[in-house]
């Protein structure tokens, strides 16, 4: 059976396909070119869609003749932690790769994707409001459930449980899935692009470290970026959204604590650049769209569609 590495498992539009180009380049890695996201189909036999996967993994190619950590890209495979559960179970020391962004901008950035993918898909359906997408209500998978980050971090099984977590996912049909064997990584979307040179080399560095690589990861260009602008696309910074980003600001709020406090206290979880990292958290606890003067955001409103 061939080692499946590592998986970058999420979030939707926080880098995920620039680091898939990352890793296509790289010497020492190799990953499926397009996205496998099987493991997440629980009506599939769990035989079945390991053996799809053995056949990915043996069918990857190998550019060059040294030893290669091999991987594969799902950006939803975090949302429901079944799939990595049973990657856990069968591959002992697969490593997992979890990138965020700020609530907010997640929200927008994914629901654009979605009406450029409708797009692309000549689909004629027509999106709902955003303001609909409240809570469990979806479209395309895109709801203010799914930038409450820690729904899907807690299914992993890494923080001490409670009660009112329990509740919490069981809410949202979901349960822990206990991954003690592996090991997590996480980022911000900001840190790819870091105008900080001697932190960005240093973020890459963290990440060759947790991927067990010998030679450096080269900057990251930025890739699927969605630069295309429909009717149905929507600034989120606009004064109609404004009760929208005050529910993903709260929830925000919550998620950065939950994350700081109980999550980054785990053995099992790498952080790059950790106390940059932990600086972006706390941006989630304010809106961007205003003049709040915080560095991260330079105090000017933010206006992001991609």
């Amino acid at each position: 059976k061939i080692k499946l590495d590592f998986i970058v498992a999420g979030f939707p539009k926080c880098g995920t396909t620039t680091l898939l180009h990352s890793f296509l380049k790289h010497d020492e890695t190799t990953i499926a070119p397009v996205e496998f996201c099987e493991m997440d189909r629980g009506s599939v036999d769990p035989k079945t869609r390991i053996a799809k996967l053995n056949e990915v993994l043996a069918n990857m190619p190998n550019p060059s003749e040294l030893p290669v950590r091999r991987g594969v890209k799902c950006p939803m495979a975090i949302w429901d932690a079944r799939g990595l559960g049973l990657i856990s179970s069968s591959f002992k020391h697969t490593r997992i790769i979890v990138g965020l962004r700020h609530p907010v901008l997640f929200f927008q950035s994914f629901y654009n994707y979605r009406v450029t993918e409708m797009y692309d898909n000549q689909s004629t359906e027509k999106p709902p409001s955003p303001l609909e997408l409240i809570g469990n209500k979806t479209w395309r998978d895109v709801s203010t459930d799914l930038a409450r980050y820690e729904l899907s971090l807690m299914q992993l099984g890494k923080t001490p449980t409670k009660t009112i977590d329990l509740r919490d996912l069981g809410s949202h049909g979901k349960s822990i899935f206990p991954t003690p064997h592996t090991k997590i990584f996480l980022y911000s979307i900001e840190q790819l692009n870091d105008s900080d040179e001697g932190r960005a080399r240093n973020f890459r560095l963290d990440l060759q470290r947790f991927l067990r690589l010998k030679s450096p990861l080269e900057p990251f260009a930025k890739e699927n970026t969605n630069s295309v602008r429909r009717e149905e696309s929507i600034n989120i910074c606009d004064a109609c959204f404004n009760e929208l980003r005050k529910l993903l600001v709260k929830q925000g709020k919550n998620t950065a604590r939950w994350i700081r406090d109980e999550l980054l206290k785990s053995e099992d979880i790498f952080v790059g650049g950790r106390n940059h990292f932990i600086r972006l958290l706390e941006t989630f606890e304010h809106d961007p769209c205003l003049k709040i003067g915080h560095a991260n955001f330079n105090g000017r409103p933010i206006n992001r569609r991609d």
